[in-house]
């Protein structure tokens, strides 16, 4: 799930994209490329097919948008991405009718792909399309997560520069869900040149090459390896690329990634460890920054397998864990204690409602003989090989129960075996970083919440909480909305579902040469300088 709430993996394609021009040379002070290390490269560049965070960040800077998230200050003089604002991109302007149910767009005008093709409502209506055809995660994103009708009912070319959508029911959060990479305005010319659009299957030459006219163009991609961005002369819309060219390195050794970022070799390094990053805190040639993310640990406790089934079961395991110390030796300080269904980055998220957890392990005790589950019980904890954070979780989890009579027997799972396990529903419990890549409490708790859905890994199940979420997509009032989330919020933290143990905080290291950064958590380039 992660970001997207699905996984992506590469579907071909290599070499050079063709899609671009220009030299190497950049507007840095040296003369050089503004040279980014990522610790993971992407799986695909196609907008439809992108799942990941790896893929996101690289397809939503070659393409444009019709709405873009707003930014607000960050930490240590950088900004970061607002998901509460939503601006003009693609589009200049919107008007909303019909009691939420039909969105009409106006274009930019002048905007146009690297093979002279205009960037004009067919192309908008073409891309969409497209999209929900090849019926990949991207359609997800476009449907915000509603498909049960599907969201989006019909999509018109009014003119060259005015779009209108229809859709089943009003969804407030329609603007920020065209805002994903998967709403990303692609060329039908290049499409169609090679392979066109099929139902239900990707496009091999697109998962290698870009057909866009956002900020940057591909100079050079070897997949795996680097990709090579450089400014697109023609690019139409608001935050033009402070970078001329942005030379990406895809490097999974941590080890390495902390010697260049150490080295100042590396001007923006992406996906170092938590560990690593922290070694760096006080050095005077780079800057580590952390930010808030919509990512959290949980350890999932699937209500419908006993001894889940029972409430004052999960509350007792819910009291018994020391999450400052959690996040102390498991983030090395790079996370957010909260407590609810919503991170704190939501912007329906209530502190008054969620703040940080309770740790009573008196009454842990008191809950368990009240719970009249028999003691000693043997519990089974899955964690994907490799994930330090999620061991150390499980770890502690399991010292601090083994107090109350639960024995944890911890069970280490290769990625694919655990990935498909928790989508079966195949384990008693587990330990995950968990979230979603639209920042809207409806998209993420339409799965991880209700009833019955089938990324509801957790099995939580409220009838309550369902009905006021129903309502709560459809309201667009924002203060009624809000009011909809605090009522489930108190509805989910009475049951307690699962364990957030906290919200992870993404950590980036700047050297000094860098002089502006943006955080989103889904990476946007255009304001990156040195």
């Amino acid at each position: 799930m992660g970001l997207a709430a699905c996984g992506g993996s590469y579907n071909g394609g290599s070499g050079a994209s063709g899609s671009g021009s220009g030299s190497s040379s950049a507007q840095g002070g040296d003369g050089s490329p503004l040279k980014v290390n990522m610790a993971v490269a992407p799986g695909t560049l196609d907008p439809a097919s992108g799942c990941g965070v790896n893929d996101l960040s690289i397809i939503g800077n070659l393409y444009s948008r019709l709405t873009q998230y707003g930014s607000k200050p960050g930490p240590d003089g950088t900004t970061e991405v607002d998901p509460a604002a939503i601006k003009p991109y693609a589009a200049e302007s919107w008007t909303i009718g019909d009691a939420g149910k039909t969105y009409t767009f106006k274009l930019r005008p002048g905007a146009k792909f690297p093979s002279g093709k205009p960037v004009d409502a067919n192309a908008v209506k073409y891309s969409f399309e497209r999209t929900l055809t090849m019926n990949g995660c991207g359609g997800y994103f476009l449907h915000d997560g509603l498909l049960d009708p599907p969201l989006i009912k019909s999509i018109e070319a009014k003119d060259p520069t005015t779009v209108v959508f229809k859709l089943s029911q009003a969804d407030h959060n329609a603007l920020q869900a065209w805002a994903q990479p998967a709403a990303s305005i692609v060329d039908p010319s290049v499409v169609e040149a090679h392979g066109g659009v099929k139902k239900d299957s990707v496009n091999q030459y697109m998962a290698g090459h870009a057909a866009g006219a956002g900020a940057y163009v591909v100079e050079s991609y070897e997949p795996n390896k680097s990709i090579v961005l450089t400014a697109n002369p023609d690019y139409v819309g608001p935050g033009k690329p402070a970078s001329k060219t942005i030379r990406i390195d895809f490097v999974n050794s941590d080890p390495t990634l902390l010697l260049q970022a150490k080295s100042g070799d590396a001007d923006i390094t992406i996906g170092l460890s938590k560990q690593s990053a922290k070694s760096l805190e006080g050095a005077g040639n780079v800057r580590v920054v952390a930010n808030d993310t919509p990512l959290s640990e949980q350890i999932g406790l699937p209500n419908t397998k006993a001894p889940f089934n029972n409430r004052d079961f999960r509350e007792a395991l819910t009291l018994a864990l020391p999450y400052q110390q959690i996040v102390d030796k498991a983030a090395f300080g790079y996370g957010r204690l909260f407590s609810g269904p919503l991170q704190p980055v939501f912007p329906d998220y209530d502190p008054s409602i969620g703040g940080p957890p309770q740790t009573d392990p008196a009454k842990a005790k008191q809950l368990i003989a009240q719970s009249g589950v028999k003691t000693p019980v043997t519990i089974q904890m899955v964690v994907q090989e490799g994930n330090s954070a999620d061991q150390q979780i499980a770890t502690i989890a399991q010292g601090e129960w083994r107090k109350l009579g639960v024995d944890v027997k911890i069970r280490n799972l290769p990625a694919s075996e655990y990935i498909s396990g928790l989508q079966q529903h195949k384990y008693q419990s587990y330990v995950r970083l968990d979230g979603p890549g639209v920042i809207d409490a409806g998209y993420y708790l339409g799965y991880d919440m209700l009833c019955k859905v089938g990324f509801n890994l957790s099995e939580v199940c409220i009838p309550e909480a369902d009905k006021l979420a129903a309502r709560a997509r459809n309201e667009t009032d924002a203060a009624k909305r809000k009011q909809l989330y605090d009522q489930i919020s108190k509805l989910w933290l009475a049951d307690f579902p699962k364990i957030q143990v906290y919200a992870d905080k993404n950590v980036t290291v700047l050297s000094k040469r860098v002089k502006s950064f943006f955080y989103s958590h889904e990476p946007d380039f255009r304001t990156w300088s040195k």
